[in-house]
C-alpha cells in the first residue's frame, strides 16, 4: 500500500518530463524548420491573362493562388511556341501543357517555384522540370536565344522533333 503513492509521484514525473520535451521539441521545429508551402500566405489572386496579350510580363508569380499557371484561351495570333525545343518536352507533354492554355515559351520562363511545383504534381514529374531546367531554357527560347537542344531540335537530331517536322 505504500508503493501506490511514489506510483503516483513517479508517472506525475513522467507526465511532467513529457510534457516539457514536447514544448522543448515544438520550439526548436519552429526555429530550425524553414517554412513550408503551407504556411507561407497565400497571395492576392492574379489578373487572369487573355488571348490578345503580346507578352506574359508579371515575373515571380504569374500563377493563380494554387500555383497552378495562368493559362491562354489559344495561342497568340494563331501560333503557338513549338515546345518540344525545350529539353524534356516531348508531343504529348506539349499537348497537355497546351490544353493546360501554355503555348509560349515566355509563358514558362516566368513560372514561380509555386507553379513548378503545381506542374510538377500535374505530370506526376517528380522534380524533373528543375533537373531539365525547362524555366531557363524557355527563358532563352523566348528572347530568341537557341539552347544547345534547340539546336538538335531544330535540325531533326532529336526523335521528338523528327516526328513534328514529318508531321508538317
Amino acid at each position: 500500500m505504500t508503493n501506490i503513492p511514489n506510483l503516483i509521484e513517479v508517472a506525475l514525473l513522467l507526465l511532467i518530463a513529457f510534457l516539457i520535451g514536447c514544448f522543448i521539441g515544438y520550439f526548436l521545429r519552429r526555429i530550425f524548420q524553414k517554412p513550408s508551402a503551407e504556411t507561407v500566405p497565400e497571395p492576392a489572386p492574379a489578373p487572369v491573362v487573355a488571348a490578345s496579350v503580346k507578352k506574359v510580363t508579371a515575373k515571380p508569380d504569374n500563377a493563380a493562388p494554387d500555383g497552378k499557371p495562368l493559362a491562354l484561351d489559344g495561342p497568340r495570333d494563331g501560333k503557338k511556341d513549338d515546345l518540344k525545343r525545350i529539353k524534356g518536352v516531348g508531343p504529348k507533354i506539349e499537348t497537355t501543357l497546351n490544353k493546360l492554355g501554355i503555348y509560349h515559351f515566355d509563358q514558362i520562363s516566368v513560372w514561380s517555384r509555386k507553379t513548378i511545383k503545381w506542374i510538377d504534381n500535374y505530370l506526376s514529374f517528380k522534380g524533373r522540370i528543375d533537373r531539365e531546367k525547362w524555366v531557363k531554357q524557355a527563358g532563352q527560347l523566348a528572347k530568341g536565344d537557341e539552347t544547345e537542344f534547340s539546336k538538335r531540335a531544330d535540325k531533326g537530331a532529336v526523335p521528338s522533333s523528327r516526328s513534328s517536322k514529318k508531321k508538317k
